[in-house]
């Protein structure tokens, strides 16, 4: 149809180059005629080629967000099995920069082929993606993106826009006169996370945006030492009697709704990220009054389609950054995520 050798079609096909710029116009001509698609799984198998996939990602626990992000990668090499890819994991402890950086460090000698990203600190970030350009292999980030570097793909929520979504149910949820709260994670290397940055901004510009003034205060959880933690929380509600209304910047919203419940404080409404197996048990009991989910499962279901297309064909993503759904969670569409989180 295009009037060229299967030849040239092929090298066409599969970008190898050597191609005259009027034979690549008459094929790409007829693929978009034909509506041609890549058959990944024929053309996979036909390669016989096995490929090393380096997960670099935090500390994956069932029933947590990146354990989600983690069932997604293995439904996906279940799906696409007839590629053959060694998956390495590369896990380190989300509230400790220097895990971050021992663990990055490694991962170029490591000698993949492509490696998965859960950017939780800039700048570590920024380092490994720069060694890994220097050596030619693709990346995909997943949950977050990083300015200054340049992933194959991004499956990650707007991390500003989540923050001004719970910004709004904040101030929805609580009378005007109200003082709100916001807590982060105190991490080890005192840096915040970059989603927590964003969805910090995101929320500030909504409150600048009201007519009216609303006083919001900061506080942290501390993971790594819950009794401190539920000291400082404690000694911060009693010091500020007036707030009524918390947002959690990560899927820790459970910690908090937990040291409230146990204490009899029920005034106060929380609201955090991500559908865990404890934050959902929140919700359900009704300490926890919304969650936003940012459908872990389909970042990492997506990283791999995206890795196995750039391995296989070189052929980069319709655009790198790929928005997933921000869904809000309450007690009475709780019901309709169950089936979707369940193993």
């Amino acid at each position: 149809m295009a009037g060229v050798s299967a030849g040239t079609v092929d090298r066409i096909l599969h970008n190898r180059g050597n191609v005259s710029p009027a034979s690549r116009e008459a094929v790409e001509r007829v693929l978009a005629k034909t509506g041609y698609k890549y058959n990944i799984h024929t053309s996979a198998v036909s390669l016989k080629k096995s490929y090393k996939v380096v997960i670099a990602i935090p500390t994956a626990i069932k029933g947590e967000y990146w354990g989600n992000i983690r069932k997604g990668i293995e439904h996906a090499l279940e799906e696409y099995s007839d590629v053959t890819i060694e998956c390495e994991y590369a896990f380190y402890d989300q509230f400790d920069i220097y895990s971050c950086r021992n663990s990055f460090s490694s991962i170029p000698e490591m000698q993949p082929n492509a490696v998965i990203i859960g950017a939780t600190f800039i700048s570590e970030t920024q380092i490994l993606c720069a060694r890994l350009e220097e050596k030619g292999i693709p990346y995909v980030f997943v949950d977050a993106s990083i300015e200054g570097t340049h992933p194959a793909a991004t499956y990650s929520s707007d991390q500003h826009i989540c923050g001004r979504i719970i910004g709004r149910l904040l101030n929805l949820f609580t009378p005007r006169d109200a003082e709100l709260a916001v807590f982060g994670s105190r991490r080890i290397g005192n840096e915040r996370a970059s989603n927590s940055l964003a969805r910090m901004s995101g929320l500030a510009e909504y409150f600048q945006e009201l007519s009216y003034r609303r006083v919001i205060k900061e506080s942290k959880i501390f993971e790594q030492h819950p009794e401190e933690s539920t000291r400082n929380i404690l000694q911060f509600l009693d010091e500020n009697p007036a707030v009524k209304g918390i947002a959690v910047l990560n899927s820790r919203g459970y910690i908090l709704a937990d040291i409230l419940s146990s204490n009899n404080i029920k005034d106060i409404k929380i609201i955090c990220f991500d559908l865990t197996e404890n934050n959902m048990r929140c919700v359900q009991n009704g300490t926890l009054s919304a969650i936003i989910c940012q459908r872990p499962e389909l970042q990492g279901f997506y990283a791999i389609k995206a890795i196995i297309r750039t391995l296989l064909y070189n052929l980069p993503e319709k655009g790198s950054v790929h928005l997933m759904p921000a869904d809000i969670i309450i007690k009475e569409n709780l019901p309709m995520y169950k089936e979707i989180y369940a193993e």
